[in-house]
């Protein structure tokens, strides 16, 4: 899959969604970074062909989604808020998906996302997280030439979360949405991070962790380490230190774990 952008802006009136974005990414699964209002989902509803640019282009293996008529075929889009409103029970939209020939993974995704459980239940009466699931169901049993996925983890738990992450990860052709960074790094190979409608730092995953520096979690917060610290999260530590160094520590109790640092530190280097 080959996403870019070319001058790419979208203007609300007085503000803009984004503006002048210009990437190339190749990628099998490409992640968006950023906080809420950094422009993620204006970017996706460009690249889904819901919303024309005002300026510039976007194109997903050389066409405008913006411009095909057919773009409800080869692209599936799944909200970040789940927009099922109608009175009908969920085993009556698994009946519909069922019958499309397009559809042959809906049984096998039932269960893995738990969806059995509710199946009785009327749409418009289930919860933020159930909704979601219903709504995953749909974006990802069906065959596409895409799947945009927005913040498609919000409103469940972390169990679930990590199921459909991994349900993600075995995929081509995804585009995601997400402000947790630890999502990007599970499910990518190719990441945007976004911040005010506007790229300030893209690569892929060599690129991302080829930094000789390391993400700490600490056994206590407040603890002060003999190394270099560039960024502190709570228990989390941006550092610089050797792996021997790391090791010791890690030995001696202080801290849990560590790892070569990726997303956490490319976004806060780019704020």
């Amino acid at each position: 899959m080959i996403v870019e952008a070319e001058n790419l802006g979208v203007n609300y009136g007085r503000t803009w969604g984004i503006k002048d974005l210009t990437f190339k990414a190749k990628a099998e699964r490409l992640a968006l970074i950023g906080h809420n209002g950094s422009g993620k989902t204006t970017l996706l509803s460009v690249l889904s062909g819901i919303r024309h640019p005002t300026t510039g282009s976007a194109r997903i293996n050389g066409w405008e989604p913006y411009r095909r008529k057919d773009k409800w075929i080869v692209i599936r889009y799944s909200f970040e808020k789940p927009q099922f409103r109608i009175p009908v029970k969920v085993h009556d939209l698994v009946e519909i998906l069922r019958a499309n020939p397009m559809c042959p993974e809906v049984d096998e995704l039932i269960e893995v996302l738990g969806i059995a459980q509710f199946l009785d239940r009327r749409i418009d009466s289930l919860s933020s997280g159930q909704a979601q699931l219903c709504n995953l169901l749909v974006a990802l049993s069906c065959d596409s030439e895409v799947v945009i996925l927005d913040e498609p983890t919000a409103h469940l738990d972390s169990y679930r979360a990590g199921i459909v992450d991994e349900l993600i990860s075995k995929r081509k052709g995804v585009i995601i949405a997400t402000h947790d960074v630890e999502e990007g790094e599970a499910v990518a190979d190719y990441f945007l991070i976004m911040k005010e409608g506007q790229l300030v730092w893209s690569g892929d995953r060599k690129k991302l962790f080829s930094s000789e520096v390391y993400e700490v979690t600490l056994v206590e917060t407040g603890l002060k380490l003999p190394f270099e610290t560039l960024y502190r999260f709570g228990a989390t530590l941006i550092v610089k230190a050797g792996v021997n160094e790391l090791v010791e520590m890690m030995l001696k109790g202080v801290i849990a774990g560590f790892k070569r640092a990726g997303l956490r530190y490319a976004y806060a280097k780019s704020s």
